[in-house]
């Protein structure tokens, strides 16, 4: 039995193409595991062993390049996948599991190595007309040939040759100048905390909250939350206080508020009064429960994104499975303490800008598809491909306009994490760079901008 195939989503009758693949990466790169669900309409066979798939983007020559690690007849039980797909089960006749994807785009369909597993037909032959799935055969090519060979989208580096002057191949990166104006020194030091909702211990702290740091008189200094010394040890709780004792601007990667349409459906009328809600009675599970409830009651969709994800293309809203308890014990257990300390947090302190301490909320995905690589990249992940692809970040961060002066040893524990966490920390010092070059006119204008289409509640972050 084969253990590969190719599938082609195509317009009509399902979610957009691009759409999907976007929502695919988006969902293994929350996924402790880096895992994924998708459906097709094509049933399949059994499957009970571990292959390799790309799925295509029609018309487009997008695509991704994953491990497949399970099928099934029926949805998964998986809640995530649930919410994604309730509107569309029984569209699809087969459910596929996959680990590790990566985003590719093609150079032609001649890029995909082998033949189809029945036909003998190569890709050009097979998928420019109606197929949309087959078995493949890639001729005894493993995941990190493939992912080489079809083009691993958007690793940017701008120097094409090695510093001894050898030709640089695809899977080797330099740090090397983007050719750019070098940004100025930031005023005050940059923080970037990546948040966790998950499970922490009170004795040792959490491990997945990493916490970057970086003075201009400083090289960059990096965290884990987990600590085997309790007084070295960073949980939810502990972030206020050492938000407070920091002198500078703090970017974390939570969202600051919700909906417009979701708040007034539970009665939310400004931001303080999300924060209240978030700090009341119950667990994030049970209020997440209480707002599907409230907003179903008062006959509002629950899948509302804010303006500034709509605007920056984010694939989850804030009360989505994978990231509600990030902003509910974000809300909780950072944001309503810092607030009742009257905290900078911004865009709603806009007039205390002026202060030397302030914080924002950060998105790393956007900041490394708009400042860093100019496009989207799978970085988080176990193979190859996603370990060049955080190389390429941390390359980036230490070029021109930014410059960081990561050490070496920062360096390499970002590129060993897989789950990307600390990576995202160090790319959150450009969100609190960029946050800290707006101007207070230019908080307070966005501020403005958010009260007259009343979405003050929503928040918004610069990238």
């Amino acid at each position: 039995m084969p253990n590969h195939f190719i599938a082609k989503f195509a317009m009509g009758g399902g979610p957009p193409p691009d759409e999907e693949l976007a929502r695919i990466l988006d969902q293994a790169e929350s996924s402790p595991d880096h895992e994924a669900w998708f459906g097709t309409r094509m049933g399949g066979k059994k499957w009970d062993d571990v292959g390799i798939c790309i799925l295509l983007a029609a018309p487009t020559l997008d695509g991704i390049l994953a491990e497949v690690i399970g099928r099934s007849d029926r949805m998964p039980d998986e809640p995530a996948t649930r919410e994604l797909y309730r509107d569309c089960e029984k569209q699809f006749a087969a459910w596929w599991r996959i680990r590790n994807p990566i985003r590719v785009n093609l150079e032609s369909l001649e890029a995909i190595p082998g033949h189809g597993h029945a036909s003998g037909r190569r890709a050009p032959d097979v998928f420019r007309g109606q197929v949309a799935f087959a078995y493949w055969d890639f001729g005894g090519a493993c995941f990190d040939d493939l992912a080489a060979r079809v083009g691993v989208v958007n690793l940017y580096v701008p120097r094409l040759t090695k510093p001894d002057g050898g030709i640089q191949t695809a899977n080797t990166l330099f740090i090397a100048d983007y050719g750019c104006e070098r940004w100025s020194r930031p005023e005050f030091p940059l923080y970037g905390v990546d948040f966790s909702g998950g499970e922490e211990d009170q004795r040792y702290g959490n491990k997945k909250i990493w916490v970057a740091e970086w003075s201009s008189e400083n090289d960059v200094g990096l965290r884990c939350g987990w600590s085997s010394n309790s007084g070295e040890k960073i949980s939810r709780g502990d972030l206020p206080e050492l938000i407070k004792r920091g002198l500078g601007w703090w970017s974390l990667d939570f969202p600051f508020g919700i909906a417009k349409e979701t708040a007034r459906a539970l009665g939310l009328n400004s931001w303080p009064e999300w924060l209240q809600w978030c700090g009341s009675d119950g667990d994030a599970t049970e209020l997440r429960n209480k707002a599907r409830e409230a907003t179903s009651r008062a006959g509002v969709a629950w899948a509302l994104r804010r303006q500034v994800d709509e605007d920056n293309k984010t694939a989850w809203f804030p009360l989505f499975e994978k990231l509600y308890r990030q902003t509910i014990y974000g809300a909780r257990e950072v944001l309503l303490p810092l607030h009742r300390a009257k905290f900078c947090i911004l865009p709603w302190a806009s007039s205390a800008i002026r202060q030397p301490a302030a914080v924002v909320e950060g998105f790393p995905g956007a900041t490394i598809r708009d400042r860093l690589l100019k496009g989207r990249v799978s970085y988080k992940g176990s193979t190859a491909a996603h370990k060049n692809a955080r190389q390429a970040i941390i390359a980036a961060l230490k070029s021109a306009p930014f410059k960081i002066p990561i050490p070496c040893d920062v360096a390499a524990k970002a590129v060993e994490d897989r789950d990307g966490d600390a990576l995202d920390a160090l790319v959150l010092l450009v969100a609190s760079w960029v946050a800290q070059r707006l101007s207070r006119g230019e908080w307070k204008q966005k501020l403005d901008c958010l009260g007259c289409s009343g979405a003050t509640i929503e928040g918004w972050f610069p990238i």
